[in-house]
């Protein structure tokens, strides 16, 4: 039995906008509540004022948008929609997804600058900022993500855990000292079906359902760190139709949650 003091752990779930072709953004929109998700996340910055009208209409929300940008030596670079999204976003809570790209000889303090204008920009929305880890860029790995948070010194901005990225640059034996180091600042967490020594992505992304790896293992981790932060699904280049995808990795969520 349940003790009194421990809350059912049920983060709201939702998909990666890569993973909902439906033909149209009312469609998708549309297909996603009717399998049970909170609504759609790591949105395209050119579809963030679609799906924001297209969820608002049926009661979901928009968790992120997906940006980034450029570090070199002696600055960065990014594109306007980074701002446009953000002025969007304005007073939604959605997160900002930031990835920093690797430009010439990338150093940490052009990052930190360019992290700090992001997020003065997203501050002045009322939104915060998740460093997003990504393979070969210059922020790759959830440490690295902390280290720049950190240093930011801003308190919008924190940190994203994304599982397919993080087991193709780590091993699974770091996931827990991974998870307490990032506890400070993780806001965000994706999951995905994936195979726990899988090396490329049609191995580390797939229907929730597949896959090796201990999905249920990293929801404990999560809970027993108390995170109250949304989790969404990574559907990058997943071949099968994507409601099927959406409603297996659906039902597998469920069965996880339930546990």
């Amino acid at each position: 039995m349940r003790g009194a003091e421990e809350a059912p752990f049920a983060p709201a779930f939702y998909p990666f906008q890569n993973g909902v072709k439906f033909g149209s953004l009312e469609k998708g929109v549309r297909a996603v509540k009717k399998l049970g998700y909170a609504g759609i996340g790591s949105v395209y910055p050119r579809d963030v004022a679609g799906l924001l009208a297209a969820c608002e209409g049926e009661g979901l929300k928009v968790f992120s948008v997906y940006v980034g940008g450029k570090v070199s030596a002696d600055g960065f670079e990014y594109g306007r929609e980074v701002a446009e999204a953000i002025d969007h976003l304005k007073g939604t809570g959605a997160l900002v997804e930031l990835y920093v790209q690797r430009g010439r000889n990338p150093n940490d303090e052009q990052a930190v600058a360019f992290v700090r204008e992001i997020a003065g920009l997203a501050k002045d929305a009322g939104l915060k900022v998740v460093l997003y880890p990504h393979v070969n860029f210059h922020i790759e790995r959830v440490d690295h993500a902390a280290r720049i948070a950190k240093a930011a010194g801003m308190e919008n901005v924190g940190v994203a855990f994304n599982l397919c990225h993080f087991l193709k640059v780590q091993s699974g034996d770091d996931l827990a000292a991974t998870l307490r180091e990032a506890k400070p600042w993780l806001w965000s967490v994706s999951i995905c079906g994936a195979d726990a020594d899988g090396k490329d992505w049609g191995t580390l992304i797939r229907p929730l359902d597949e896959g090796t790896f201990d999905q249920a293992g990293l929801l404990g981790m999560l809970r027993g760190m108390d995170y109250r932060g949304a989790v969404g699904l990574q559907c990058f280049n997943i071949k099968i139709d994507a409601k099927e995808n959406l409603s297996r990795s659906m039902e597998a969520w469920e069965k996880l949650i339930s546990r």
